[in-house]
């Protein structure tokens, strides 16, 4: 399918500008070199410019102006304290004018505290947002009574952020990777991206109809729980992406891999070789991950390539979602050894 009618599709969505578009597709030669692998790309989706940017700010585009289009002046949005995806919220309720209130879910993880205020937390904070805290038990009934006090106050409140919308959000960013391998000369054999579902399934729907056949891994950050029919599941959903914009696409299951094997203890908690792949990163390339998502994928990464997945003359694409806040809040983590 030709790239000016999926873009058309698109542009006929309402759609916030938040982002700094198109995100580089960078070369790591010195980390191919390093791992004596393949040659390794980063797509940095962590440019994309809103408060630190990353993946959540494409969504929002179209998940706010959806809110925004039918006549919403707030919205409710409830996550780990140390969010991505609130941080990125409070800062693109900040840029429209919109009331925002995240519900911050804690734990007993560096991804649930809130003391010391910092990373994720302290940016929500300094955008504007109402916040307010609730163990995982009370989320649901948190998010009515914060929708009821704001109905209450005049407001309007949207809580329904779609994850068809967001999976479309990647469908524009699959566009761009194309038009950058075309532009580098690329024909990619493998992608991977810290995501399970929703980018995934987006940018499974935009390569597919751009007639790009290549093999993807998804690396959840969390265990998966049902693995049965993971990758018919991806498929599906981006069967779905492509349907919601009027276009048509059929994935191949057999070359979408999702695996929880990286996951290492549990979300929120990071592993010596999460912290080990986020270090050869850093020290190789200048580029940051973070220890909780994208860290744990680009571990991924490193195992196929010292397992011998890809060949020395493969190009492989990773894309890097975000979340370099986090950073700050894993300093003790981080420093360890």
């Amino acid at each position: 399918m030709d790239l000016q009618t999926i873009q058309n599709a698109i542009d006929a969505l309402p759609r916030h500008r938040f982002t700094h578009l198109p995100t580089p597709l960078q070369h790591c030669p010195r980390l191919s070199a390093d791992l004596g692998g393949p040659r390794i790309w980063i797509k940095r989706d962590d440019l994309t410019g809103l408060a630190f940017g990353g993946n959540k700010s494409r969504y929002l585009e179209f998940t706010l102006a959806e809110a925004t289009a039918t006549g919403h002046d707030a919205a409710v949005l409830s996550a780990v304290v140390q969010s991505n995806h609130c941080r990125q919220f409070a800062a693109a309720c900040a840029r429209i004018g919109l009331k925002g209130v995240v519900v911050l879910r804690e734990n007993d993880s560096t991804m649930g505290r809130k003391d010391p205020a910092q990373g994720n937390y302290l940016l929500d904070q300094l955008c504007g947002v109402d916040i307010r805290f609730a163990p995982p038990e009370q989320i649901g009934a948190t998010v009515a009574a914060e929708k009821e006090r704001l109905v209450q106050e005049g407001y309007k409140p949207f809580t329904g952020l779609s994850g068809m919308l967001s999976r479309v959000a990647y469908v524009q960013c699959a566009l761009e990777i194309d038009a950058q391998c075309l532009s580098e000369g690329l024909e990619p054999s493998h992608l991977i991206i810290g995501s399970g579902g929703t980018s995934l399934s987006g940018l499974v729907a935009g390569l597919t109809m751009r007639g790009r056949t290549l093999n993807y891994t998804g690396t959840p950050q969390s265990k998966m729980g049902d693995r049965t029919d993971a990758s018919a599941r991806v498929a599906q959903a981006a069967t779905d992406a492509a349907a919601h914009i009027g276009l048509e696409c059929a994935p191949d299951p057999a070359a979408i891999a999702v695996t929880d094997a990286y996951v290492g203890t549990g979300f929120g908690f990071p592993d010596p070789e999460t912290l080990s792949a986020l270090r050869l990163l850093a020290s190789s390339e200048g580029i940051l991950v973070d220890p909780t998502y994208t860290g744990k994928a680009f571990t991924c990464l490193i195992d196929l390539v010292r397992k011998g997945r890809f060949g020395p003359d493969e190009d492989i694409v990773f894309v890097h979602t975000g979340g370099t806040p986090l950073l700050f809040a894993y300093g003790e983590e981080l420093l360890v050894g």
